[in-house]
């Protein structure tokens, strides 16, 4: 199972609040590990067989919404770190419900590992390596070369593409 897997932080008795990739992958025993659900994880993963098993054991799941407060919070640790863009709502929902339960994220997506580790939210990967730097991202036009502060589809000075990349780099 995944919390033997690349378990780089110390999880005590924190639950583990997985993304839907977590699970899917069957890396996540839902049934014998201490898991809270955040409702959007849930909602994506609906359909299908792990659907239905959801279904049957519902009553056992542990499904919570995270309080506005703490998707405030999280909205504002991915905007300085530079991860905003690249999180859904549902990343944004396991992160808040990972800080408001003191809970550890389950990802293997880079963007929730840095918002965690910016945060002081335990997190850990499930399938691959996890992040070993904290990254501060800015934004540059791959055209002209001009830097900004956030991302936008286009450079509004050359209209090429705009990429991100590392401002400042720190140990975890």
């Amino acid at each position: 199972m995944c919390p033997s897997m690349n378990d780089n932080q110390d999880q005590g008795s924190s639950p583990y609040v997985p993304d839907t990739s977590a699970i899917l992958t069957g890396k996540i025993d839902l049934l014998s590990m201490d898991c809270v659900l955040p409702s959007g994880v849930v909602g994506e993963i609906k359909k299908g067989r792990m659907g239905r098993i959801m279904e049957n054991t519902a009553m056992s799941l542990r499904i919570m919404s995270p309080k506005k407060i703490f998707m405030e919070k999280i909205t504002s640790a991915a905007r300085n770190t530079g991860d905003l863009p690249y999180l859904s709502q549902v990343d944004m929902e396991i992160l808040a419900v990972a800080m408001e339960i003191h809970g550890t994220v389950v990802s293997d997506d880079y963007s929730m590992q840095n918002v965690c580790s910016s945060s002081g939210i335990k997190f850990m990967g499930c399938g691959i390596e996890s992040i070993t730097k904290n990254i501060k991202w800015g934004y540059v036009c791959k055209g002209c070369g001009s830097k900004f502060d956030k991302v936008d589809a286009s450079c509004r000075i050359c209209g090429h593409k705009i990429t991100r990349y590392p401002i400042r780099q720190g140990k975890l």
